[in-house]
């Protein structure tokens, strides 16, 4: 049996799922949110967790017969933030309640095969580490709290530099709209006070291409994405412009770079997931910056003509097969 732990309305698990249905693989999938509201029952007893499961309108599956967890994106309590916008307290409270359950269900299901197992996730300066000792080129990177060393840094590096959040990117509500706490440039640091946060900068690489990398199982699907054309998109493609959007096209990697990621990938425990690379505008080498083991990755699959559905689909019935 395949367990599927995904939340409502989320694309890549709508499609997977037709995919598994398609092929009559054994499945169930969980949704974060129907789990908190009741619609789907979990039942565990300290004394006999062995008869643990999950039941909804369709199933009851106990989690012994489960052989295989594709963690897909578990934890986003969309519908609590918009009803509960206005009262912080609360809805930590209920993050933290869902932290506490789904730690217990990771536990209880360590020792099964997983398309993404969580508790293998390292921090975004772990990683870079990683792909350092994997043979990957990564940017110059600091984290700092003093401007005199930041205007070193940025001295070292032409006077251009980015910064990004040290755990991961987000938007912040706001009374009047909303801010993108994603990479930014920085060019001067007159106007910063002498000490502040713990704050991650890189050096800026004049990039020919950026590149999404879809990561499965040993296997690379990579995506070409022409976001110098556009100034909006430069400094990252994430910065969409959907009246004049970037081009996408397939895109071949070359044989040491697929074969350092499948290293890096390995080291991680990590066997699948989403990964930015961005190719030097100056010297034509490949950069890694990120990889996020539960990123989107329908993105990829319909510019480039990537069957990544059913070849989702495809590995979770062979994991689901194995012995």
């Amino acid at each position: 049996m395949i367990l599927i732990l995904s939340k409502p309305g989320d694309r890549d698990t709508d499609s997977v799922v037709e995919w598994l249905n398609f092929l009559n693989a054994p499945f169930i999938r969980i949704n974060d949110e129907e789990v908190m509201e009741g619609k789907t029952s979990f039942s565990y007893n300290i004394d006999c967790a062995e008869n643990s499961y999950f039941e909804n309108s369709m199933q009851k599956v106990f989690l012994k017969d489960i052989s295989v967890v594709w963690c897909r994106k578990f934890g986003f309590l969309d519908s609590y933030e918009k009803k509960l916008s206005l009262s912080r307290d609360l809805t930590d409270f209920l993050y933290n309640e869902f932290k506490g359950l789904r730690d217990l269900i990771f536990n209880l299901l360590e020792h099964k095969k997983w398309l993404f197992k969580r508790s293998s996730w390292s921090s975004k300066l772990e990683v870079l580490n990683q792909a350092k000792r994997a043979g990957l080129n990564i940017p110059k990177t600091i984290i700092t709290t003093e401007r005199n060393n930041l205007k070193s840094f940025l001295e070292e590096n032409n006077n251009f530099i980015i910064t990004k959040p040290i755990h991961e990117a987000m938007h912040a509500q706001l009374s009047n709209g909303s801010i993108s706490l994603s990479t930014k440039e920085v060019e001067n640091v007159k106007n910063l006070n002498k000490t502040f946060s713990p704050s991650l900068f890189q050096e800026y690489i004049e990039k020919e291409i950026e590149l999404r990398v879809f990561y499965i199982l040993g296997k690379c699907y990579s995506m070409a994405i022409f976001s110098q054309s556009n100034p909006q998109t430069q400094l990252d493609f994430r910065a969409f412009d959907f009246s004049n959007p970037n081009r996408f096209v397939p895109y071949q990697l070359p044989d040491h770079i697929e074969h350092k990621i499948d290293n890096l990938m390995k080291n991680l425990k990590i066997n699948t997931g989403s990964i930015d690379l961005i190719k030097s505008q100056k010297n034509g080498d490949y950069y890694f910056l990120e990889v996020n083991p539960s990123g989107q990755f329908g993105m990829t699959a319909f510019p480039c003509n990537f069957p990544l559905y059913k070849i989702v689909a495809e590995n979770l019935i062979l994991l689901n097969d194995e012995e």
